[in-house]
């Protein structure tokens, strides 16, 4: 026993002293921002964590005189995206640079949680001089770094370019200086899938991402991602154990290019179904398979998906005695669904699925902006936000309109102080 405890310290202090060999400077850092936001809306709309996170607006609501409830204004402001971060660097081992990096805002968990510290990022990242290998939780694969809106609003052009943070392992390769390959294995955390929180644990599958990037972001840059996920939504009730799965993919194209003096064009777009899981327009339920023997509900049903696609574009000045102005466009729609679906309604709710917002046929918006920036660290913005919006009174069992309301619109206008640190 003693003789095996003596072997078992000698390994110990032989891979400590590797470790040793390895390690460079050990660096910290702290960072982050403080960040006010003011915004006013002219209609209800689509709103959460203190109105600074938009989506569109709200349908309209009809009172017997023909007068839409909706059209009223709200003031809010908030400081809640404030941001801190925190970076380890130094350490190398099995000859690579190994990071590790921290960052939350105090957007909270959920609505009731507001002010309260959100954990946005938790990683480490080891990186050799072609490949590198990341574990812990940061962007879905979907949300390109290198392709994101610089609008003055919250989320980067979000709903129309992906929300979603997770746990994942991620492993990227340089074929070259323009070629990149990234894969990726995500379990969702904070940014679920509509429907039960562990539909993707029960089925016991990673969200599979793959993505190829070509080019150099600072002059011409693009590449495509394709995704695939699987979703066990009933594992069992008192008398029945449950099989039925529910799989959906999609597509992803991004591209970006600098022109002429300093001027910035990005361009995204993405197809597929059931894109909840990105904050996007997207859900499931029960297929209505008209030529089956059952009658009920209850045996092991089959599903559908709801699909979607999202695209957005934005284009960005250069600096101009330290003023920027920029303009970003998305549009978003909802394809329905390729099945017949179950559209059973009880107390005003779809009863074998899960949706978001299925009578919500389509949604734009147009936000020009500018920025002013201070010594790099102080940075004032204000933009303005045009959104339109188009409901459906009915659906029908593909969830596609029957009846529409006319188009409906917000106008919100936002200001913005950040100071980096």
């Amino acid at each position: 026993m003693k003789r095996n405890l003596f072997v078992l310290f000698l390994l110990i202090a032989a891979g400590t002293s590797v470790i040793k060999a390895q390690e460079n400077k050990i660096t910290y850092k702290f960072g982050g921002f403080v960040e006010f936001k003011s915004y006013y809306d002219d209609y209800r709309s689509r709103v959460s964590r203190y109105d600074h996170i938009y989506f569109y607006p709200l349908a309209p609501k009809l009172n017997s005189s023909g007068t839409d409830m909706n059209e009223t204004g709200s003031l809010n402001f908030s400081v809640a995206t404030s941001r801190l971060t925190f970076t380890v660097a130094g350490m190398r081992l099995l000859n690579a640079n190994i990071t590790s990096y921290i960052e939350a805002d105090f957007t909270g968990s959920s609505e009731s949680y507001i002010g309260m510290l959100n954990l946005r990022h938790a990683y480490i990242n080891m990186e050799w001089e072609k490949s590198a290998l990341l574990f812990g939780q940061t962007d879905h694969l979907t949300s390109v770094k290198e392709v994101a809106g610089q609008t003055v609003g919250f989320g980067a052009g979000y709903p129309f370019n992906p929300l979603n943070r997770n746990m994942q392992i991620r492993f990227s390769h340089k074929f070259s200086d323009n070629i990149n390959l990234i894969l990726a294995a995500h379990m969702f955390s904070g940014h679920n899938s509509l429907g039960p929180a562990k539909a993707q644990a029960q089925a016991g599958l990673p969200n599979l991402q793959a993505q190829i990037k070509f080019g150099n972001p600072n002059k011409i840059f693009g590449g495509v991602t394709f995704g695939y996920k699987l979703l066990k939504p009933r594992v069992s009730d008192n008398a029945n154990f449950y099989k039925e799965t529910i799989g959906s993919y999609d597509i992803n194209a991004f591209f970006r290019a600098n022109i002429a003096k300093g001027y910035t064009l990005r361009l995204w777009g993405i197809y597929g179904e059931n894109l909840s899981h990105l904050g996007m327009i997207g859900g499931y339920g029960k297929y209505d398979n008209i030529f089956s023997s059952s009658t009920t509900p209850v045996v092991d049903y089959s599903y559908a998906n709801i699909r979607a696609y999202s695209t957005w574009i934005d284009f960005e000045s250069p600096s101009f005695n330290n003023f920027n102005l920029g303009i970003f466009a998305g549009y978003q729609k909802n394809l329905g669904s390729a099945k017949m679906m179950d559209i059973s309604v009880l107390n005003g709710e779809y009863l074998y699925g899960f949706y978001k917002d299925p009578k919500l046929n389509w949604f734009s918006r147009i936000s020009p902006r500018i920025t002013y920036t201070l010594a790099k660290k102080f940075i004032f913005g204000l933009e303005y936000s045009l959104s339109h919006a188009r409901w459906a009174k009915s659906i029908d069992p593909y969830f596609k309109p029957v009846e529409q309301f006319a188009v409906n619109h917000n106008n919100r206008i936002e200001f913005m102080a950040k100071y980096l640190f």
